[in-house]
């Protein structure tokens, strides 16, 4: 029998630790370098994916599944269960049922589970300009109102942070800073908005068509302005969902396309009523000053995460071998289906190889939600 707990056998200590909650295991490591060494080996500084609930169950813990280790673990979050959410620069924003809007950060800086703690509450969502309360329906109408979040930095390394939020309907814009009470909504010329990025000091968006704009975000009043037209380039057959990405500098265009709606009698047992299935990406770089784009062939040694988060890129070195390099990682995103669908978003994901246009998978379990599907949550800097 071993006289102190740190000469416990490694299998022992390696066991015990494989059935510990995500921030069990934090404390588990930092017992002794004894336990330390004996624990599982996990990363937290790689993109995660948090799996939609499981409406089955009561628990207040929400599952985070690792690429690096392709382990699925409870974190307790009781503050996330039942909402909706989405995720920027390593921070959840989540909109519940009783219209209260707050962000969280699952994942602390130094790797320890902030549950509980980094809460920021956000005005209400029927506080955001053009809320419609003849069309809210308690528990449900909330889900598809709001469709992306962004921060122009984290919270917790930036007291001047700004949240954006991309709305329905037709794809509005709303700004918040921390000490306003209220959403300042953005004027927007022209098309629906698909994507936002906070990009070298400004908020930037694309609309439906492809076309960039600038925010103004510094005034009584926020407005945007047209900066450069879509990619000539750009097909628009079937699905598309347009995302903006920086990636070792560059600003990218990242153009997702697929099919779109059938039947649950469709021969293509991949769709399912009105699900979509993505086929192909096209990624474009934008040259801001010389207001021109450059379609590209290859993402070298990155590859981008896309989805129902704020999109951005991770440089694969010989120590990340969980993530392939020059590759388009997606998750679900076609989100006005979800409420029509039979189980909800969190079916179309997988992997876009860049160099032959092969897609494989990340995830072989399901993870469907009809308000929030599985999102990417961004490693902290």
């Amino acid at each position: 029998m071993a006289e102190n707990w740190a000469d416990l056998p490694q299998e022992l200590l390696e066991t015990c630790s494989r059935q510990l909650l995500l921030d069990d295991w934090f404390a588990f490591r930092s017992v002794c370098s004894t336990w330390r060494a004996a624990a599982f080996e996990e990363r937290v500084d790689v993109p995660w994916l948090m799996l939609a609930d499981d409406e089955r169950t009561e628990t207040e813990h929400a599952e985070l599944y690792s690429l690096f280790s392709l382990r699925t673990h409870k974190v307790a979050l009781p503050e996330v269960k039942g909402t909706r959410r989405f995720s920027s620069r390593g921070w959840i924003l989540t909109v519940g049922t009783d219209l209260e809007v707050r962000m969280l950060k699952p994942l602390s800086r130094s790797g320890a589970v902030a549950a509980g703690r980094d809460i920021v509450k956000l005005p209400r969502l029927d506080e955001l300009p053009g809320w419609d309360p003849e069309s809210y329906i308690p528990g449900r109408a909330y889900a598809d109102f709001v469709d992306k979040f962004v921060l122009s930095a984290s919270p917790a390394s930036s007291p001047d942070y700004m949240v954006m939020v991309l709305y329905s309907p037709y794809g509005k814009l709303g700004i918040w800073k921390p000490g306003n009470e209220e959403w300042k909504k953005l004027t927007r010329p022209g098309n629906a908005v698909l994507d936002v990025i906070h990009y070298k000091g400004q908020f930037l968006a694309v609309n439906t068509p492809g076309d960039i704009f600038a925010c103004d975000v510094d005034g009584p009043d926020p407005t945007a302005q047209y900066i450069l037209k879509k990619p000539p380039e750009i097909r628009e057959d079937g699905f598309m969902q347009l995302y903006l990405v920086e990636s070792e500098g560059r600003l990218l265009l990242v153009s997702r396309l697929g099919q779109q709606g059938g039947s649950d009698d469709d021969d293509d047992e991949e769709l399912n009523g009105e699900d979509c299935k993505t086929n192909e990406f096209q990624v474009f770089a934008v040259d801001l000053e010389a207001r021109k784009w450059t379609k590209l062939e290859s993402l070298g040694n990155a590859s981008l995460f896309v989805g129902f988060n704020s999109s951005f890129s991770v440089q694969v070195d010989e120590n990340q071998h969980a993530i392939e390099p020059n590759c388009i990682y997606f998750t679900d995103d076609c989100p006005l289906m979800y409420i029509f669908t039979k189980d909800g978003g969190g079916k179309d994901m997988g992997i876009y190889h860049m160099e032959d246009g092969r897609i494989g998978s990340f995830y072989d379990g399901i993870s469907r939600h009809p308000i929030s599907p599985p999102i990417w949550i961004e490693p902290s800097s």
